[in-house]
């Protein structure tokens, strides 16, 4: 049939050349996309891997109830903060000052319309909230690769943007970020935004148009940065410091950034100085990372002890992380070579004056975040790192690393189509080898063992009351999974019976979870010797239970490795 016929070669002429084949594109790379995100969220994602993800996302849930930024989790530092400055500890305590408020109010948005998720039982493997605020960080890597697509478009092309966003969503390290539970995919979408409205700014210079707007929000953008994780106010500085000399008037243009950035963080400040007499919170101490003990040791103290700590400590510390950072780069931009091809870049010269100048800003900003991870550092927990800030510059580092190579190509001068389809198709393998080897390696547990095994924490909801506290060595798992206040192993048992005695908490410390954090994960001589000495008894379980304040005990975990004390023989219910 003439008719059949005609419309069959006009739809196929639709779909190769015409309107049709758009749509066909789209949908093509949403599926693509789709099925990524789906395939590594099935094959990797075992549950939360970091005790700030728990933290933040136990805050949030307390947040969705109606609770405000309150916690169940008790630091012992907090306790000595809030006696210095002469607080009510049993009052103050259960409000908030370590995580930055961004994150678990995100978290809170994400779970209020899922109440039946907020409860965990000992038949669920993984914690079903858990699945719905992953869901939420993946969305929010999707978001931050629509907006690299729009900025790549304004400092090159569409075909660059295309190829860039692909890369970045090939990268392993932003997918394995994006299921940690981290507020890093939160951190992306917002410093992308930021990145954006600075480009707009500059192009408004560049037309001779107004800037102050955009930059006014680049100052509310990085406000978000900060309340979101306040690493991030050194990259903050090193975009302040660029707008400066960039932007005109000179100076002026800055301050207005400054200004808006101001007006979003500090009421954060004020509030903490409110809770417990320090605008920074207890997680000022966080500087003192690895300077004679690690953050968990400084924060199991009730009071700190900075006799021993001078500017020798911070001067090592700093040029460690320093050696650290330059030694693992490729690692921590995710081993993408495109993304390190930026810093050769800097000597290509764009002829977009917004180009140009853009990369300026970017190596500005990333050199302070440097600085900033090298004071404070980037302790991992099971392969992801809290302060880790190089991820955020990889998808724009990305864009210009594969415009310089392109130019790099172009001036070869190979007048043969395959050979450059090769040449980006090598780029894509290379760029794609670590996402390539996770798939390829099979998965041997559903759950992040050890030390975390969620049902067997999760029981604690049942065995302890909501007045009651829980001290363990993993007190943040017992506030996302149990939904139960948790105190933080102190230093000492003295502290911990004083605490009890003394009714610090208004609530009685009626339990005691120990893990493989402070047992099998040592050796004997770090148990007897290290972080968890004084409990070494405890721990090796070589203690008289008659002379203990705790006289019931019982095992739990995958081969008896955890132990829980109590008070009294608490109601058991069955654990899977």
């Amino acid at each position: 049939m003439p008719g059949a016929a005609d419309f069959v070669q006009r739809t196929v002429h639709a779909l190769e050349e015409g309107a049709g084949a758009k749509w066909v594109k789209i949908a093509l790379t949403v599926f693509a996309i789709l099925a990524l995100s789906v395939f590594y969220l099935v094959h990797e994602f075992k549950g939360f891997a970091t005790s700030q993800a728990m933290d933040q996302a136990q805050i949030g849930r307390n947040l969705a109830r109606g609770e405000g930024f309150r916690t169940q989790m008790i630091r012992p530092l907090a306790v000595g903060q809030l006696e210095a400055h002469g607080k009510n500890v049993a009052e103050k305590i259960w409000y908030d000052t370590y995580n930055a408020p961004l994150p678990p109010l995100v978290d809170a948005i994400a779970l209020k319309p899922f109440k039946s998720s907020w409860a965990m039982t000992p038949r669920d493997i993984i914690y079903p909230a858990e699945k719905i605020l992953v869901g939420l960080q993946v969305l929010l890597l999707l978001g931050s690769v629509v907006i690299l697509y729009f900025i790549a478009t304004l400092l090159f092309d569409d075909r660059l943007a295309v190829l860039a966003a692909w890369l970045v969503l090939l990268c392993d390290a932003l997918w394995r970020y994006s299921i940690s539970g981290l507020p890093q995919m939160l951190l992306l979408f917002l410093f992308n935004g930021t990145l954006y409205v600075l480009l707009r700014a500059m192009l408004a210079q560049t037309g001779g148009g107004r800037v102050g707007l955009w930059l006014a929000l680049a100052g509310v953008g990085f406000g978000l940065l900060a309340l979101s994780h306040a690493l991030t106010i050194w990259i903050f500085l090193g975009a302040f410091i660029f707008c400066i000399f960039h932007f005109r008037p000179r100076g002026w243009a800055a301050v207005i950034m400054l200004a808006t950035f101001a007006v979003i963080y500090s009421p954060w400040l004020v509030r903490n100085y409110a809770v417990c007499g320090n605008p920074g919170g207890v997680a000022i101490y966080s500087v003192l990372d690895g300077i004679n003990h690690p953050e968990a040791g400084h924060m199991r103290r009730v009071e700190l002890d900075l006799a021993d700590v001078g500017l020798g400590h911070f001067k090592n510390k700093f040029t460690g992380n320093t050696v650290l950072q330059i030694g693992r780069g490729l690692e921590y931009f995710g081993w993408s070579f495109v993304a390190l091809m930026f810093f050769a870049g800097l000597l290509h010269i764009f002829r977009k004056p917004e180009t140009a100048a853009m990369r300026w800003l970017v190596l500005c900003m990333w050199g302070f975040a440097f600085i900033g991870m090298s004071i404070y550092g980037l302790s991992e927990e099971l392969g992801v790192a809290a302060n880790q800030l190089h991820l955020l510059f990889v998808p724009i580092m990305t864009c210009y690393g594969l415009a310089y190579l392109l130019v790099q190509w172009n001036r070869l001068e190979i007048e043969f189509r395959l050979a450059r389809i090769g040449f980006l198709t090598l780029l894509f393998l290379i760029c794609s080898v670590p996402i390539a080897f996770t798939f390829l390696t099979p998965t041997t547990r559903t759950i992040r063992w050890p030390p975390y095994v969620p049902p067997y924490i999760a029981v604690l909801n049942a065995w302890m009351k909501p007045n009651e506290v829980v001290a363990s060595d993993m007190p943040w798992a017992i506030s996302w999974y149990a939904d139960r206040k948790s105190l933080w192993l102190p230093e000492t048992i003295h502290a911990f019976t004083e605490f009890n005695d003394y009714n610090t908490f208004g609530a009685p410390v009626n339990g005691l979870y120990l893990t493989p954090i402070s047992g099998s994960q040592n050796r004997l001589g770090d148990i007897l010797k290290g972080e968890y000495r004084d409990w070494a008894g405890v721990i090796t379980r070589n203690i008289d239970l008659q002379k203990f304040p705790l006289k019931w005990a019982t095992l739990l975990g995958l081969e008896n490795e955890c132990v829980f004390f109590s008070d009294h023989d608490r109601q058991r219910i069955a654990v899977p």
